[in-house]
């Protein structure tokens, strides 16, 4: 077999460099890669990263095998690759180029995760930490700093429950997405179920909440349990960062030939009257930790997981998420589900 047909049959991106240094094959994947390498020419032309010209001259010096981690950039995104050199025979080396952007993207997430984890259990930790050390110190001998001491900690404590339940549920859905539901559920049931259990909470809001949905049974495949979560999320949401005494809308529709899922499906949208949300925050709503405001996320009580949540839980029911807003005219949150 000839050398460009050992370079066009490795699935790889890979491309031949002979003794003189001159590169004399690239297969279709390192074009895409290196733009249009300049054969028979010195391969310096078309690789000008320092550790892969290193790599090839020792290759070509040692005879051993060298393998570099080569960082760039693709439409203004990291892009990382292991870039192998080996000697195919004494006067010809092999450079291949495997595409490692998943794996560092999956490690950059989890680092992030981390941080923000610890950053979130930091922040009531300290608060708790200090007003213990009040009330062994200057507040030992007042009845009422006490009181009031204890009452927050008892709110940092229920921040850093909902904040450990929420990480459990999100853990959870993440291990069962590719498992899609296969109950049989009245999505009408489940749309009144949840308003009737949000009933005293959004009344002592001031919230008006209505449903406007067919009185027949909507019925579609999928986890009870879970889309009441989703619904009680977007709701409490629509109260929490939409206003008190706001009026919040949720209706019900059935969609033929849904072109987002290829398939007839229904649609349910949440829709608030408060400020609205800035488009250029839309994007990343759904962002574990992703606040708009950080400080008025905690005041209501906010974990920052809880759009992950609800995306998550869609993505398993194979449904969408679309966010509609406008500044001083509020939101819809729409949820599209296949029947």
């Amino acid at each position: 077999m000839t050398i460009d047909g050992i370079i066009n049959a490795i699935p790889l991106a890979a491309i031949a460099i002979n003794r003189d240094e001159h590169l004399i094959c690239a297969n279709e994947k390192a074009v895409k890669i290196l733009g249009s390498p300049m054969l028979n020419n010195h391969f310096i032309h078309s690789i000008r990263y320092p550790d892969i010209v290193e790599a090839i001259e020792n290759v070509f010096a040692t005879s051993q095998a060298q393998t570099v981690v080569w960082r760039t950039s693709r439409h203004s995104l990291d892009v990382f690759y292991d870039v192998t050199v080996s000697l195919i025979d004494h006067d010809i080396a092999l450079v291949s180029f495997e595409d490692r952007t998943a794996f560092e993207q999956g490690r950059q997430v989890r680092r992030d995760f981390v941080s923000n984890v610890s950053h979130e259990l930091k922040t009531p930790l300290t608060s708790i930490i200090g007003f213990l050390e009040t009330l062994e110190t200057v507040a030992k001998d007042d009845p009422a700093a006490r009181t009031r001491f204890l009452q927050m900690m008892k709110q940092e404590a229920h921040r850093m429950n909902r904040l450990v339940s929420d990480l459990l549920s999100l853990n959870h859905i993440e291990n069962n997405v590719h498992t899609r539901p296969t109950d049989l559920i009245d999505l009408t049931a489940v749309l009144r179920l949840t308003l009737e259990n949000l009933g005293p909470v959004l009344a002592r809001n001031g919230n008006d909440a209505s449903f406007d949905g067919p009185t027949k049974s909507v019925m579609i495949q999928g986890d009870a349990d879970q889309l009441r979560q989703v619904f009680s999320n977007l709701i409490e949401n629509a109260m929490k960062y939409g206003g008190p005494d706001k009026a919040i809308k949720i209706s019900l529709g059935e969609i033929m030939n849904q072109p987002l899922l290829r398939a007839d499906g229904v649609a349910v949208d949440v829709t608030d009257t408060g400020p609205g949300i800035s488009h250029v925050h839309l994007a990343r709503l759904t962002e574990r930790f992703y606040r708009i405001d950080s400080h008025r996320s905690r005041q209501v009580g906010g974990t920052g997981l809880g759009l992950s949540i609800v995306k998550h839980i869609i993505t398993r029911h194979r449904g969408r998420l679309n966010i509609k807003s406008e500044i001083g005219k509020g939101s819809t949150f729409s949820v599209i589900l296949p029947k």
